[in-house]
C-alpha cells in the first residue's frame, strides 16, 4: 500500500478536482440565470466549491511527485506539454483554475466588467480539465468513474452549451 501512496492519493484528488470543478461550473452557470433567486446560498457553495477544486488541484499535482512509478520532475507537472498532450492540457487547465479562481480576490482592483469577462474563461479550463479526465486518468475507462462523472459533467456540459448556444435554449 504505501509503495502506491502517491499514486492513490494524486489519483483521488484527480477525482475529486473533476467533480468538485463540475459542480462549481454548474453552479456558477445556474448562478446566472432566473433560477439564482431560489438559490440564496449559491455564491457560498460556488467559492467553497470553488477552493475545494483548487486544493484538489495542488494534491493531484504535487503528490505525483512522489509516485516511484511516474517519477515527474517539478517542471513535468509544471510546465505544459513536458510528458505529453493530454497532461499538458491538464496542466493548463489546472492552471486556468487557479489562476482565474483567484482573480475573484482582486475583481475590485481589476474592475467587475473585466473580471466577468476572465471568469468565463474558466468554463474553457473546465473543459480542458475534462478531456485530461477522460484521456488520461487511470479511472477514465472504469464503470463506476464513468458514472460519477457523468453525474457532474453531464449537467454542467448542458448548462455549458446553453450558455455558448442559446439557440438550443428556445
Amino acid at each position: 500500500m504505501t509503495e502506491h501512496a502517491f499514486w492513490i492519493t494524486s489519483r483521488a484528488a484527480g477525482i475529486i478536482a473533476l467533480l468538485a470543478a463540475s459542480l462549481a461550473v454548474a453552479l456558477g452557470l445556474l448562478m446566472s440565470t432566473p433560477l439564482r433567486r431560489r438559490l440564496p446560498e449559491a455564491r457560498v457553495l460556488h467559492e467553497a466549491l470553488s477552493l475545494a477544486t483548487m486544493m484538489a488541484l495542488a494534491v493531484h499535482a504535487l503528490a505525483l511527485l512522489g509516485d516511484s512509478y511516474f517519477k515527474p520532475s517539478l517542471a513535468d507537472i509544471t510546465i505544459p506539454f513536458v510528458r505529453g498532450f493530454w497532461m499538458g492540457l491538464g496542466i493548463i487547465a489546472g492552471w486556468l483554475f487557479v489562476i482565474l479562481g483567484l482573480s475573484y480576490y482582486i475583481r475590485g482592483r481589476i474592475g467587475p466588467q473585466r473580471w466577468r469577462v476572465l471568469h468565463r474563461l474558466t468554463a474553457v479550463a473546465w473543459v480542458l480539465g475534462v478531456a485530461h479526465a477522460l484521456m488520461m486518468g487511470t479511472d477514465a475507462g472504469t464503470l463506476w468513474f464513468l458514472v460519477a462523472a457523468t453525474l457532474v459533467v453531464v449537467p454542467a456540459a448542458a448548462l455549458l452549451a446553453r450558455r455558448w448556444l442559446p439557440e438550443l435554449a428556445t
